[in-house]
């Protein structure tokens, strides 16, 4: 090990002078180097890697302080990411949380063994805690050394990151989390066969604690005001670029069949609105830009918003819905958020980065999954014509979500349990 961790040691001393021209690196970079920190020691050490796991680390932060069987002091707590989103995500959450929890927040630190034996020294942490997966090796030998548990929550692992990690089985069972949460049976397996089965249990995913019901949403009359009464309106959420044109297509035969409909388009990135604006007045489409349109638009009109911000007010006003990134090989978007309102969503066949939802939600008919964009306009016509009734979609969603809500809170009983042991063993 040690000559490994000095072979580590000198690629990452090779590695620094290279990873400081990248512009996203160099945010937080003497922060990275264990200069001008804060020390500790600190209660918990809490990682999360980038801005989504940054909103689950606020997520345990909130629940965290509410356990009542928790450490009566007030918990030190340092949090850390690997990006500038991740870190503007947590210092937001330290502001919420500061008359609760001496809370720090820092970039983390580069994963060279001589930097991490520094941060352990210098953040003296009584416990550390991983936010999904990140299996830094100089992190999890130094956190062994200092005689530090390491948790791993909310924890997953695809099929590939897993034959990769297996090539060191010795290196896992030795240093290893010691205990993870594990948000699904395959991931369960897959650890299990890494650290042992005894350090691996299931929890529910925290993302589902994320999703509320809460139909009060900014910008509602704005939205209002801008419909043809009594016109159904239809939502084409989160369009990506790679699939600008198959949603022409369909935003085509839709007004062909419904010339009476109004399609609210949504690109993903906001400056690409214009440039959808001109190709949809190049077919011969009524479109409007959202920040110029009538109030109200006339029946058959393509409102293509161009401004941020008011995607969920749209969802709450839909007769239906499609969620983009999904008709072509992009991972998906949240397509749980119209279903929030009581609109079932349609997607196409590439979600891979919302998989953790479970296949579940589509056998049970709350998501309309569809191989194409003819597929999808034949679904979104015939949504137009369904007479559901929204509250019985969100009583559905109620019965599907109930069962499998709970684990910030389970997260956080095993973070109090585990501290309280250590502090408990500590004792003179």
């Amino acid at each position: 090990m040690r000559i490994v961790l000095f072979f580590y040691n000198i690629a990452w001393i090779f590695a620094l002078p290279f990873l400081k021209r990248r512009p996203r690196i160099a945010w937080g970079w003497k922060q990275r180097l264990m200069k001008g920190v804060a020390a500790g020691p600190y209660d918990i050490w809490i990682q999360a890697a980038s801005g989504g796991e940054s909103i689950l680390a606020d997520m345990i932060l909130n629940q965290l302080a509410a356990i009542p069987s928790g450490p009566q002091k007030k918990l030190r707590i340092l949090l850390t990411s690997g990006t500038k989103e991740g870190v503007d995500t947590l210092s937001r959450a330290a502001t919420g949380n500061n008359h609760i929890l001496a809370i720090t927040v820092s970039y983390f630190p580069f994963d060279a063994p001589y930097l991490m034996k520094r941060a352990f020294t210098v953040f003296s942490p009584r416990l550390a805690v991983i936010i999904e997966t990140e299996l830094w090796p100089g992190f999890l030998i130094n956190a062994k050394r200092h005689n530090i548990p390491v948790l791993l929550l909310n924890g997953r692992i695809s099929e590939k990151s897993f034959r990769f990690y297996r090539n060191w089985p010795s290196f896992f069972s030795t240093y290893g989390p010691k205990y993870i949460l594990a948000i699904s049976t395959g991931d369960q397996d897959r650890f299990a066969r890494l650290v042992g089965t005894r350090r691996v249990s299931l929890m529910n995913n925290i993302k589902f604690d994320k999703v509320q019901f809460n139909t009060s949403v900014e910008n509602n009359n704005l939205i209002s005001r801008i419909l043809p009464t009594n016109h159904p309106f239809v939502v084409l959420g989160s369009v990506r670029r790679e699939e600008e044109n198959k949603i022409i297509t369909v935003i085509d035969r839709l007004l062909a069949e419904r010339p009476d409909i109004v399609i609210g388009l949504f690109p993903k990135h906001v400056a690409r609105a214009n440039i959808l604006l001109q190709l949809l007045k190049s077919k011969k489409i009524n479109a409007a830009a959202r920040t110029s349109a009538a109030t109200p638009v006339p029946p058959g009109t393509v409102i293509i918003w161009d401004v941020f911000g008011e995607l969920a007010g749209a969802y709450s006003h839909a007769k239906t819905t499609f969620v983009g990134g999904s008709l072509v090989d992009l991972g998906g978007q949240n397509f749980l958020e119209p279903l929030v309102f009581g609109v079932k969503p349609i997607i196409g066949p590439f979600w891979r980065d919302f998989a953790w939802i479970g296949r579940e939600i589509i056998e049970l008919g709350l998501v309309h999954e569809v191989a194409d964009e003819q597929q999808l306009t034949q679904t979104l016509l015939r949504k137009i014509n369904s007479n559901e009734s929204k509250e019985d979609v969100l009583s559905q969603v109620q019965q599907f979500l109930t069962p499998r809500r709970g684990g910030t809170l389970q997260a956080c009983r095993l973070i109090s349990d585990t501290l309280n042991s250590v502090i408990e063993n500590n004792e003179p």
